[in-house]
């Protein structure tokens, strides 16, 4: 007690953060600020060099999987159907490639996805390291490689046994080998930046270990620190207003199944099993953040049990740089919400119903520089609520790369209760969209289930390197009485042969009344016709099409 009221005292005349007057509790390992230095450092950490150029993204909890086939084959049963229990181990060192950048080493990481292991290697870059090269050395038996997104200005060139990938900025870029998306390795490079609070804020360090008990704000401007190391949380955190979570670099959280008894569940799912909240949950709460470099795991969850994040009635929300992992339903999404901003979140999952980033009767979003592949619906705009006083407007997509392994890449997605419109997807990409099990798929879609009217909807700058089905795809299906007033497709980069489907199949008086091709081209070539788009329509005129 003495120890801490002296540290108390000295803090106060260096004009530092006040010790906490509340601990939260984390089943008593937790610690208060005076365990973080101003700029995030621990207080026996040495200072980092300001010119430090590079720092990998590590996380020692980590292992070599015995055996990465067994690994990647838990994503299926036997009889061939979908695997979504629950997995001890969400991540594991890649057994496949060695990443450097000069002298620097940056750990390789892989998990599981609907068709393989997908390999990733993160690191924070100042900005004067660029433009810079990246080494990537592998066992494998690599005769050609292709990185997506090809439009993000990244080549690959072999090396003797290595390739090395020329890097023109911040971002992130999937180096494919031999056209083999089973085998994709993810680079992500993100802005350099220490820690910092916001101002007038206390910091709470959450030390590694198992959480049994809650872990709780206990009051508002405070940032829970989630310290380097692997945490097992069992209960979620519910956000108050003015507060935020942290995740140092190497923090690694699993989410385990909370007792019934102790945390109430919110409902069934169609097979009976219970639900939570989601891991980390704000309700009718404004000025919240989510940041750091740390992993968000759902891996160890049944089926359903919770998502990773979710916001609901909230303003002034901010989610940036973490990475979330095989979420047992919606990974992350926000429900009447404004004021969003999420942006360098690298996301995977392979189960079914893990969509990636969806924003649902929201407005003024912007979701920037993102990565995502998942077993769903990935970069989405929905509406789910018939009673809401938000205008669904002024959604904002930029530089963000999806992979939908099942489902759908980028768009207005099912739900669509209530009008919407300025929704942007600009400068965006989808790598690989592998799924074909239905006519309601594609890379880039609008695809309406409900009644809404849909205007002033605008994809610009896509690159679409592959799809299995449809690369563009404009669907009112049979039960909704949607109408689309205007989508514009600009400068679409479509390769391969797929047809892009414009269909009305609505039984309740939906119409398609405007679809513009403005400056798109199929293969390198422009589409200067309806032959060279190939379009495929069912109840649309040809009128309501209009290529530029």
């Amino acid at each position: 007690m003495k120890r801490a009221i002296c540290f108390f005292i000295v803090l106060c005349l260096l004009s530092a953060f006040c010790a906490c007057d509340a601990e939260p509790s984390s089943g008593g390992k937790t610690g208060t600020s005076n365990e973080i230095d101003t700029a995030g450092n621990s207080a026996d950490q040495t200072e980092k060099d300001e010119e430090d150029m590079i720092e990998p993204i590590t996380f020692d909890n980590l292992h070599v999987s015995a055996d990465i086939l067994t690994f990647i084959a838990e994503t299926d049963k036997p009889d061939g159907e979908h695997d979504n229990d629950a997995k001890s181990d969400g991540a594991v060192i890649s057994p496949y490639y060695n990443v450097s950048i000069g002298d620097t080493a940056v750990p390789c990481y892989a998990v599981r996805t609907t068709f393989g292991a997908h390999s990733f290697a993160c690191a924070d870059v100042s900005s004067g390291a660029f433009p810079l090269s990246v080494k990537i050395g592998s066992g494998l038996d690599i005769n050609s490689a292709v990185v997506l997104p090809e439009s993000g200005g990244a080549t690959a060139k072999k090396q003797g046994k290595d390739h090395v990938i020329q890097v023109p900025s911040h971002g992130n870029y999937t180096f494919v080998p031999n056209g083999e998306k089973e085998k994709a390795i993810t680079l992500f490079l993100r802005e350099k930046e220490k820690f910092s609070a916001p101002s007038g804020y206390d910091v709470v360090k959450i030390p590694a270990g198992k959480h049994n008990d809650r872990i709780e704000f206990g009051k508002e401007k405070r940032v829970l620190y989630f310290a380097k190391g692997e945490h097992i949380l069992k209960y979620g955190v519910e956000f108050l207003n003015n507060t935020a979570v942290y995740l140092e670099n190497g923090a690694y959280i699993y989410a385990d199944t909370p007792a019934a008894d102790e945390e109430k569940t919110i409902e069934t799912d169609w097979a009976g099993m219970p639900r939570w909240k989601a891991l980390f949950e704000g309700n009718n709460v404004k000025n919240v953040k989510i940041y750091g470099r740390g992993v968000i795991d759902l891996s160890r969850l049944a089926w359903h049990a919770r998502s990773a994040v979710r916001f609901d009635a909230s303003s002034d929300i901010t989610v940036e740089g973490v990475t979330l992992n095989n979420a047992p339903e919606w990974t992350m999404y926000f429900t009447q919400c404004k004021n969003i901003a999420v942006e360098d979140i690298l996301l995977f999952g392979y189960r079914q119903n893990s969509d990636g980033v969806c924003f649902v009767d929201s407005a003024n979003v912007l979701c920037k520089n993102c990565f995502a592949r998942s077993g769903d619906d990935l970069f989405e705009v929905k509406s789910m609520y018939g009673a809401c006083n938000i205008e669904i407007k002024d959604i904002r997509f930029e530089k963000c790369n999806a992979w939908p392994d099942k489902a759908r890449g980028l768009g207005i997605i099912s739900e669509s209760k209530r009008d919407m419109k300025e929704i942007y997807f600009t400068d965006c990409s989808v790598g690989y969209a592998s799924a074909e099990w239905m006519d309601a798929l594609g890379g880039v879609v609008v695809i309406l289930a409900d009644d809404a009217k849909i205007n002033d909807v605008y994809f610009e700058n896509i690159e679409i390197y592959s799809s299995a089905k449809y690369p563009v795809n404009v669907t009112i299906e049979e039960s909704s009485g949607a109408v689309v007033e205007k989508v514009v497709f600009r400068n679409l980069d479509i390769r391969g042969d797929k047809e892009v489907r414009l269909s009305n199949e609505s039984a309740h008086g939906g119409a398609i009344k405007s679809v513009v091709f403005e400056g798109c081209k199929r293969n390198g070539a422009l589409i200067n016709g309806y032959a060279a788009l190939d379009l495929k329509l069912t109840n649309v005129g040809i009128s309501v099409v209009t290529i530029e």
